[in-house]
């Protein structure tokens, strides 16, 4: 009671202290009046032990204006992006990594490593955060995964604070990837990863608008834990710990076969099977009721879009694990003419697919040649 009665005083004196046409960028809106989130709050948190004395938690309905928060989330990673990047993994590495003594060839490729590196650990900063988030709202409510949870309890009209930030934030992060695609270099995938981020949004904003935020969450919780691996495993390999590397390699095919081929397998299996035995077809806006059988057939066929997508980015993933197999190592390979200029060997790992935009690019190899380089530098032409 104590710490909630010292945080709202705090809260409300930061937003005091901003404009009101700006306050609207950062806070959630559409909160709901507090008797009735009061008597909600008392149905998501029925299974959980808890002080009588403690306030019930705000509730938040959805809105127009929640595009404002969006493009806040949006921009912040933009930034944060940067800072986290250029400010301090980028300087930390460069002090580990670079020698004084270094050849200028040398000093080109290390460069090229520390970016790379800096860049895979923005994506595993993010999704290491938001799938934690994720796993914590799942877990806060009882038998989330069962048909009665997912749809018996449609239309979810309110949300907690942390569902909508949570939500929100992800809307947030997928136009931020938009924008990274079109600030990097161009790669041969871009047309792909463009069309599976605007997939991914049209399923966020549709199914927050038509209040199917829990089996939303579900999928991102069971998509986001692949793209936190698989940065790993690229970091790694820019550290040449070839052995680590492939180990963790291992560990992203065996979680993408469970969370992605599995998991969002048997989440249209239930949306397709279990969703109209507890939704009636209804199109009632007022009462937040979206489930026609026009918008039925669309969320699935959405849904099956993202699964196969998924599943062709699997059988890449399995192709590299088999030359891992082989013994060529889950290196690293791909998309420009400078990247592939800086060694001369090629490596797979690249041509694993995120959904996430962090420079996917080669990673140099770290076996030396017999006269002690580690490679020729070769120009396509």
């Amino acid at each position: 009671m104590q710490r909630n009665m010292t945080q709202l005083p705090t809260l409300t004196h930061l937003q005091s202290r901003l404009p009101t046409s700006l306050l609207q960028f950062v806070s959630l809106q559409y909160p709901v009046p507090p008797t009735t989130s009061s008597r909600l709050a008392s149905i998501f948190s029925s299974s959980h032990s808890s002080s009588l004395s403690s306030p019930p938690p705000t509730l938040y309905s959805n809105g127009p204006r929640d595009v404002y928060f969006v493009f806040s989330c949006a921009v912040a990673f933009t930034v944060l992006r940067e800072v986290i990047i250029r400010g301090i993994v980028t300087p930390s590495a460069r002090y580990w990594l670079v020698k004084d003594r270094a050849s200028k060839r040398e000093k080109r490729k290390l460069h090229h490593i520390i970016t790379r590196f800096a860049e895979q650990s923005w994506s595993f900063f993010y999704c290491s955060i938001f799938w934690s988030i994720g796993v914590t709202i799942v877990r806060r409510v009882p038998g989330f995964t069962t048909p009665e949870q997912l749809w018996g309890t449609y239309p979810v009209l309110y949300l907690p604070a942390l569902t909508k930030f949570y939500y929100l934030a992800q809307l947030g992060w997928w136009f931020h990837q938009i924008f990274v695609i079109h600030t990097e270099k161009p790669r041969s995938d871009h047309w792909q990863m463009l069309g599976h981020h605007i997939l991914t949004i049209t399923l966020i904003v549709s199914s927050y608008r038509a209040n199917f935020t829990r089996v939303g969450t579900l999928i991102h919780v069971l998509m986001d834990f692949c793209d936190i691996v698989l940065p790993l495993a690229k970091m790694l390999r820019y550290l040449s710990l070839s052995t680590a590397c492939d180990a963790t390699f291992v560990l992203f095919l065996v979680s993408w076969l469970f969370s992605r081929q599995v998991g969002l397998f048997l989440v249209i299996k239930t949306s397709y099977f279990d969703a109209p035995k507890f939704i009636p077809f209804e199109w009632n806006p007022s009462a937040g009721r979206y489930l026609t059988h026009t918008t039925y057939r669309i969320f699935i066929a959405m849904q099956v879009v993202l699964y196969c997508l998924a599943t062709a980015w699997f059988y890449l993933a399995c192709m590299v694990a088999v030359r891992v197999v082989r013994g060529l190592g889950a290196d690293d390979s791909r998309s420009d003419a400078e990247d592939e200029g800086i060694d001369g060997e090629e490596s797979p790992l690249e041509d694993v697919p995120t959904t996430t935009t962090s420079g996917h690019h080669i990673i140099p190899s770290e076996t030396p040649t017999p006269n002690g380089q580690d490679g020729e530098l070769r120009k396509r032409k």
